[in-house]
């Protein structure tokens, strides 16, 4: 789906503030109601290739002259909840917040949708839920600790219901040390495809919608499972996600630029992955392996991404931490005009020191 360019990618984290905490705004009689959020910066140089759109001038201009005062992810909502006995009624109302200097998009809004969805659930047997909200599949967001939106080749996205889409219905429990969700995904529109990287960018992530003309996304479907093992302090996850039936023109400008037209696309990504906390939780290993494929039913594209990256995080303090990530990412791509596969890849690696208001979660 995506026509990519060999770029490589330095960025380095000089500062960061965040505030990560709820507030109690309500509790009588069963019912609560909480305020929560978190609120971040920090400071970036990037060196991309300069013959790509990401590095040249005429386009994004992410090159190492030039810092960027970046919001790597701040967010705040409200949940309510009602217990009445083991049964409970839920619903939850969530925004993005972004007040960055300098954007990988135009015209961003200080706030954005980010879960609106309501439902009930039994404290044995899970949740369902209805509406915007976040996919199991986010359960495998892991090797990556510099920004709370996922690395730079995590294949996530809102309109193919891998991060936090419309239109979905959720089940999810935990069984003890076992965690499974399943999601149902409904018909939607999209005027423009977004894979979330830590900055918003990623390995050839963003398709172009005309808003006229939106893109028609039939279902879909996901689900992960994750288990923690005690003894070792060992959490492990497999996830799976699918879009079916998509239909209408893109534009990738992040690649060629050229107009592409989907019909009865499918989406299907996978992805698994571990972590390991030392030291009392003082020290995080982890690692992540995906792979992402897009085919189209009338053979305008047929795509393939693997990626794989692994990060370490340790805490100094209870407010200030340092972390690393090495991140790697390969896409074969298979096109009408192109009956031999191309091969783009990327690399990636990021260090960071990071303050904190409160302990990270």
């Amino acid at each position: 789906m995506k026509t990519l360019f060999k770029l490589s990618t330095l960025a380095v984290s000089v500062f960061a503030a965040s505030q990560v905490a709820a507030v109690e705004l309500y509790n009588s009689e069963g019912t609560s109601a909480n305020m929560y959020g978190a609120i971040a910066a920090h400071v970036s140089a990037y060196d991309y290739d300069k013959s790509s759109i990401l590095g040249n001038a005429a386009g994004l201009g992410y090159n190492s002259d030039q810092t960027l005062v970046e919001d790597p992810g701040s967010w705040f909502g409200f949940d309510i909840k009602h217990q009445m006995g083991k049964v409970y009624g839920i619903a939850k109302i969530e925004w993005d917040v972004d007040f960055s200097t300098a954007s990988d998009l135009d015209d961003r809004r200080a706030l954005t949708a980010r879960q609106t969805y309501a439902g009930f659930g039994h404290d044995d047997f899970g949740s369902v839920t209805i509406g915007r909200q976040e996919s199991p599949y986010m359960k495998a967001d892991k090797g990556y600790y510099a920004y709370w939106v996922g690395g730079l080749n995590m294949m996530q996205s809102d309109e193919l219901g891998s991060r936090r889409t419309a239109n979905t219905v959720v089940w999810q429990n935990d069984f003890d040390n076992l965690y499974v969700g399943l999601q149902y995904q409904a018909a939607r529109q999209a005027n423009d495809f977004i894979f979330f990287g830590g900055n918003g960018l990623n390995f050839g992530g963003l398709l172009e919608v005309n808003a006229d003309d939106p893109v028609k996304i039939d279902g879909g479907f996901g689900g992960a499972i994750a288990y923690t093992v005690e003894s070792t302090n060992t959490y492990l996850v497999a996830a799976y996600n699918q879009s079916n039936d998509i239909n209408g023109k893109f534009t990738d400008i992040l690649g060629d630029l050229t107009e592409t037209t989907a019909t009865d696309a499918e989406i299907k990504q996978y992805a698994f992955a571990i972590e390991q906390h030392l030291l009392e939780g003082g020290l995080s290993l982890s690692a992540r392996y995906e792979q992402f494929e897009a085919k189209d039913g009338a053979n305008a594209f047929d795509t393939k991404t693997t990626s794989f990256g692994f990060g370490a995080n340790m805490y100094l303090s209870d407010s200030v931490r340092i972390y690393g990530g090495y991140e790697m990412a390969e896409e074969k791509t298979k096109t009408l005009a192109k009956l031999s596969p191309s091969l783009s890849n990327l690399t990636s690696v990021l260090l960071g020191l990071q303050y904190l208001g409160v302990k990270f979660t």
